[in-house]
């Protein structure tokens, strides 16, 4: 810190202050402005389908605590581990969480900031008076050394703040990744069921016109027409719906990746194994240990206990320093150092106390509400998954038999020695149980997806 140089005048002293803050503007330096508008062929760019080859060399590049690095081969079918990977890549709602990032680490570099100086200067012309004398001025240096105290406060602050949005991001890549995952499970399985359906459609309409053809030749009577046409028609929406149903989830899955809608998307066919022996405690503690939102949570909370330190300090008073230089009328100087501080007499910083420290109990209910809440979702999905597992056993078990069965009929109906309507019972109940069991396949590997958020880990046995 230095003092104005004595002058002689308006003249020397406005160019000792233009020489001070020129030179000042060429030591800090100055970040210029760059227009950013909304660019019509900029978004086109946005919305077009990413260029395979970079996103198969971003694939194995990825670092996150949960996903693991994939090899992306777009000439095949992509697993649901691939799709999840391709989501985190190319999701357009997780580009806004890591632009919020970028917002979190500009943060963290303006709390370590240094403050500026700050400089007054006044200046008086004489328009009258006894001869000799000199337009005055006065200069004063001065610096906040207030923001010296917080500083590393301020810094620990944003730093716990930039840790939770950090965890934020790698959560939300999480949901997403698996959010595909769970798309992928319910496109291939209701692409199964879809297969059974129009399967029995068609088996449907052959019986249908097989009772018409021996309708026309007195074989059969009106009332088994109708029972043909019935089953027909409940055979046939049963397949429209589920076709409905895979064209739904699949334009679901164009959505999260920002794909669209009717982008077509090869996904490999899989056997997902229901998870077995799961407990639902031991879940819970390793809920507690690797959920990515928990720990985003303790890092705010961490934040905001140093934000109420930070609080507790601006109760004291503030103290600035500075250096002054005054030139009098009669052309003499003086000069010296100044202190100001903040007298807490009323306001005492207790308002921002209190802010802080209600907003740190809040935090502590949020994380104690998503400590409940995890327990509970783990709890309902490992009971959902052990009800599966129950109805799935007997029908898995059954169907093969039921399964052997339906052929045998279905060739003695065609050869005359069974009657069309004990084979359409046979039937029904073999397309009914079939149809129940990739049901509850389907739901199984849902649920595991769900289960493995719930825990925070791909891992949950």
């Amino acid at each position: 810190m230095t003092c104005l140089p004595q002058g002689d005048g308006r003249a020397g002293f406005e160019a000792r202050l233009g020489s001070l803050v020129l030179a000042s503007c060429l030591v800090c330096g100055c970040v210029g402005y760059r227009s950013r508008p909304l660019e019509q062929a900029e978004l086109v760019g946005h919305l077009a389908l990413p260029e395979p080859g970079s996103l198969v060399e971003a694939a194995t590049q990825v670092r996150h605590p949960r996903l693991r690095p994939v090899s992306l081969d777009f000439s095949k079918p992509l697993s649901d581990e691939a799709l999840g990977l391709l989501a985190v890549l190319v999701s357009p709602e997780l580009k806004i969480f890591r632009a919020k990032e970028a917002v979190a680490e500009a943060q963290v570099f303006n709390a370590g900031l240094l403050p500026d100086p700050k400089l007054f200067g006044r200046f008086d012309w004489v328009f009258s008076g006894p001869a000799g004398l000199v337009s005055p001025y006065t200069a004063t240096l001065q610096w906040d050394l207030a923001k010296l105290a917080t500083r590393s406060t301020d810094v620990r602050i944003a730093e716990g703040h930039a840790r939770q949005v950090r965890l934020d991001v790698a959560w939300q890549e999480w949901l997403v990744a698996n959010q595909a995952r769970l798309l992928a499970r319910r496109c291939v399985y209701l692409a199964r069921q879809e297969a059974v359906a129009t399967e029995a459609a068609q088996v449907s309409a052959q019986l249908l016109d097989l009772t018409r053809h021996n309708l026309a030749l007195g074989d059969a009577t009106l009332t088994e027409l109708g029972i043909r046409e019935a089953a027909f028609l409940d055979a046939k929406d049963r397949s429209l719906a589920l076709a409905r149903q895979v064209a739904k989830a699949r334009q679901d899955l164009n959505r999260l990746l920002g794909f669209p809608p009717n982008h077509g998307i090869a996904i490999a066919g899989f056997e997902a194994e229901p998870p077995a022996g799961l407990h639902t405690e031991r879940l819970f503690v390793s809920a507690q240990r690797q959920r990515l939102d928990l720990q985003a949570l303790e890092a705010g909370y961490a934040s905001q206990e140093a934000s109420v330190y930070r609080a507790i300090l601006g109760q004291y008073p503030a103290f600035t320093l500075g250096i002054n230089d005054y030139h009098y009328y009669s052309d003499y100087n003086t000069g010296g150092p100044t202190v100001s501080m903040d007298l807490p007499l009323f306001n005492r910083n207790r308002g921002v106390i209190a802010i802080a420290e209600a907003t740190r109990e809040q935090l502590h209910r949020e994380y104690v509400a998503r400590l409940n809440q995890t327990r509970a979702d783990i709890g309902t999905l490992v009971t959902d998954l052990n009800r599966i597992a129950q109805e799935r056993e007997p029908l898995a078990r059954e169907l093969p038999e039921l399964t052997r069965a339906e052929r045998l009929l279905r060739e003695a109906a065609a050869a005359g020695d069974v009657t069309l309507v004990n084979y359409e019972t046979v039937r029904a109940n073999y397309l009914d149980k079939r149809l129940k069991l990739l049901a509850l396949e389907q739901a199984a590997a849902e649920q595991a997806v769900a289960l493995q958020v719930a825990v925070g880990s791909p891992s949950i046995l």
